[in-house]
């Protein structure tokens, strides 16, 4: 269990597997565009992926066929899917249970609003404090924003907030702007792969996503990483996790 007053837990890479969705997004994207136009190939498609994971999130670097009608289109079939591709991460939501009965505990995620229908049925809604989802309350990460929302709803100070998630620039910075400590998830890669995937599209979407949940410098003493949510559940109470001290605005 934790030393802490308050939990945030992240939801994709914490409690079930991002992989699923997007690789069922990305797949649906590639049909729907290369029965529209034969010249884009997978390999063209591939470098395509390259270029939108890559890219900075504000979109600077310019559109990409994942932006395209098409992508939309794949990712609205996604989301009526979501509850068939929700696959829990090893011991996750009895491991969130349970720190939700030691500690007050929240969601907070990046997420869209079918997410709320697996976290009901998997019984974390109703163990939850509270619920924040940026399709739900109009503030998404890395924007600080989202987990202070967290932080008025608890009435916690941000030194007694644990932070878990699986993203240095998601997760951990917002938790350092604000002065949260971090358990940082190592990403893990058990997920079942949806059904049609191509090998070839997975092999580059997994070496992209490599980049995104790449763990902090190993010598951030103000960050601990770890290899699951149920192992947090199973530390023994060793004393509380270095805290990230806010930085400057």
């Amino acid at each position: 269990m934790t030393e802490y007053g308050a939990v945030a837990l992240d939801v994709g890479g914490v409690i079930y597997y991002d992989e699923p969705f997007e690789l069922a997004w990305l797949q649906s994207t590639y049909d729907l565009l290369h029965a529209a136009d034969r010249a884009i190939t997978r390999s063209v498609f591939i470098a395509q992926m390259e270029c939108f994971y890559r890219s900075p999130a504000d979109g600077s670097a310019g559109r990409t066929l994942l932006h395209s009608p098409a992508g939309a289109d794949a990712w609205a079939r996604v989301r009526l899917a979501w509850t068939e591709l929700a696959q829990e991460m090893p011991g996750a939501v009895r491991a969130a249970i349970g720190l939700a009965r030691g500690a007050q505990a929240v969601i907070v995620a990046n997420q869209p609003p079918e997410c709320m229908r697996v976290l009901e049925a998997w019984g974390l809604a109703e163990a939850c404090a509270a619920v924040f989802l940026d399709s739900l309350t109009g503030v998404a990460k890395p924007d600080p924003a989202l987990l202070r929302l967290a932080l008025d709803h608890l009435g916690t100070d941000p030194a007694d907030l644990l932070v878990v998630g699986n993203r240095v620039d998601h997760d951990v910075v917002p938790a350092r702007a604000l002065g949260c400590p971090v358990a940082f998830v190592l990403a893990d890669p058990g997920y079942r792969t949806p059904p049609g995937v191509h090998p070839d599209l997975e092999r580059a979407y997994t070496s992209l996503r490599a980049v995104r949940t790449a763990p902090p410098a190993g010598d951030d003493a103000r960050v601990r990483t770890i290899p699951s949510l149920a192992a947090l559940s199973r530390r023994p109470a060793a004393g509380p996790l270095p805290v990230a001290p806010a930085e400057a605005s």
